[in-house]
């Protein structure tokens, strides 16, 4: 319903060209002549290049400002490793691995995951409800470690970047936008299989070196994607 001269688009989907058309969306598009905004490059390469003939916007986004001004805490539960996502993004997966090669191995430690009404036999694995952001920073502050599959669906991951404004190591298999999310031994520990994501996880439970050099990392990156950054940027693009 409104009017300008220039139009955006804030795509949060990964659409099929198919599915754009039978939605019936084409004949606005073609109207309007939207640039499309994209939150990674998982984001971009997964939809059709007509949807960005007419341009593009590339933004990061930010976290909620409670995550940027919580203090970072020194004293953590060393055997705690969390899943904050949505449980439909791989932690079935995530339970599979833990049950099957990490638990078994290791039988004090525990994983806190977000509450998907499933009954877990072991009881190393403890629920978390969504909703409370300052439940969720607390969970976070006291974890050592997240455990992020990552999910074809997942276009930003902000669990991903929840956690690593916290200053907690993540340990993912890059699904979606998680390789973009995370790097390879500076915010997390990107593994190829299953094996190797148990394997990791052990690594960042045992080896106090690197799981300090990681949070170190995560500690002097801070603050430094905020959204007035995402909001400058998002202006400057508007303005090409």
């Amino acid at each position: 319903f409104a009017k300008s001269k220039k139009y955006i688009l804030f795509s949060h989907s990964i659409q099929s060209l198919e599915k754009f058309i039978r939605k019936r969306q084409m004949f606005s598009y073609i109207k309007y002549k939207p640039k499309i905004c994209f939150l990674s490059k998982y984001h971009k390469i997964n939809r059709t290049k007509l949807l960005y003939i007419f341009g593009e916007i590339n933004l990061r986004w930010s976290v909620d400002e409670i995550f940027l001004n919580t203090k970072i805490l020194n004293k953590i539960d060393n055997k705690l490793a969390i899943f904050t996502s949505r449980p439909d993004r791989n932690l079935k997966m995530l339970i599979d691995i833990w049950e099957k090669f990490i638990i078994p191995k290791k039988k004090d430690l525990k994983l806190l995951v977000t509450n998907d009404n499933s009954e877990y036999k072991d009881k190393s694995i403890k629920k978390r409800d969504l909703g409370d952001q300052r439940n969720l920073i607390k969970d976070l502050q006291s974890s050592r470690i997240a455990l992020i599959p990552g999910h074809k669906a997942e276009l930003y991951c902000l669990a991903a970047e929840e956690a690593k404004e916290l200053c907690v190591p993540i340990v993912t298999f890059g699904i979606g936008s998680l390789s973009e999310r995370v790097e390879h031994e500076k915010s997390g520990l990107i593994a190829k299989n299953a094996l190797e994501f148990a394997e990791y996880t052990f690594e960042l439970f045992n080896n106090y070196n690197l799981w300090k050099s990681i949070r170190n990392n995560l500690i002097s990156q801070r603050g430094k994607n905020t959204w007035n950054k995402v909001a400058e940027e998002l202006i400057n693009q508007i303005k090409i």
